[in-house]
């Protein structure tokens, strides 16, 4: 699926524009518009005043042109799709277009808590750094939400697990998936792993795909202590497992390559096969590249709460 969308920057002079060639920005936040205009009004208010950093909406084009958006916010970068695509459709054009060494991504109907930017960004600049850091959620009455998913198989589907994440300063959770794609990512890294896989139609199977194949490269992904988040009017967060175009791609991917006494070896899963992903990538890229299998992943894996 092609991403049809246009780019509004934010005003700079030209002494701004002349600098960001040769200095790369550390940080550029993405706000998704997933609420009513008042509400995205009131979160882009929040960050222009209050975070230090390149901000990008990312909306539609009828929204941004009907209530003039531009006009009310010349600082801020409007990336504006044509029609409504998926999830990880948005993420992949906010990464193309943001240019900073992370990006964070947030929602419109959440409000930032806790954002440890110092300790953060130190995270994501180590050398053996995580491939993201997810927030820990909380709900619109203030109670923790499980956001920690974990690798387990039921059957020979994927089926993850639900936990509670740790809220102790600090601390890094293991996570095998961003929920809804929310958190900080490192760009280079992003886009070497080629992003989200636009050809999955389903938001859980395409966040899925993402986490799994940062793990089975090596990259971790923890949702940390220091980074929380708050929904304004949400209690729960409800995902949608339910089968859909591409999701073969997901397990394509994550199933068919077992490492065995420390060679891969490529096996079909049945009955979820792409068969021309397998050809095209994973007989030819992914088994060299890949440093675990989903079946470690599974044994290795230590839940939270000892369970």
């Amino acid at each position: 699926m092609i991403a049809h969308y246009k780019t509004v920057q934010r005003r700079q002079d030209v002494g701004m524009r002349i600098s960001s060639l040769y200095r790369q920005q550390q940080l550029s936040i993405g706000i998704l518009d997933v609420s009513s205009v008042e509400v995205l009004k009131e979160a882009v208010d929040w960050y222009v005043a209050n975070m230090n950093c390149t901000l990008h909406v990312i909306t539609l084009e009828e929204t941004f042109e009907k209530e003039g958006l531009g006009s009310l916010y010349p600082d801020v970068t409007f990336i504006c799709f044509n029609s409504l695509v998926t999830l990880g459709e948005q993420i992949n054009a906010f990464a193309s277009e943001c240019y900073a060494s992370c990006f964070l991504v947030v929602r419109s109907d959440l409000q930032i808590l806790g954002f440890e930017g110092g300790s953060l960004m130190a995270l994501m600049a180590d050398k053996s750094h995580p491939a993201m850091l997810t927030p820990v959620m909380l709900n619109q009455d203030m109670e923790l939400m499980p956001t920690i998913r974990t690798p387990y198989l039921k059957g020979r589907e994927i089926e993850p697990m639900s936990f509670m994440p740790s809220i102790e300063p600090g601390s890094l959770t293991p996570n095998l998936y961003p929920v809804m794609a929310l958190g900080l990512y490192d760009r280079a890294l992003f886009q070497r792993l080629r992003g989200y896989d636009e050809q999955i139609m389903g938001e859980f199977y395409q966040l899925l795909d993402f986490g799994v194949r940062c793990h089975l490269y090596g990259f971790p992904i923890f949702t940390c202590g220091d980074f929380a988040l708050r929904f304004l009017s949400k209690h729960s967060i409800i995902e949608d497992r339910s089968r859909c175009e591409g999701m073969e791609r997901a397990y394509t991917k994550a199933l068919s390559i077992h490492r065995i006494a420390g060679k891969n070896l490529v096996e079909k899963w049945k009955p979820y096969v792409d068969k021309e992903l397998l050809k095209s990538e994973v007989k030819t890229k992914q088994i060299i590249l890949q440093k675990t299998d989903f079946f470690t992943l599974m044994k290795e894996w230590k839940n939270p709460e000892g369970e």
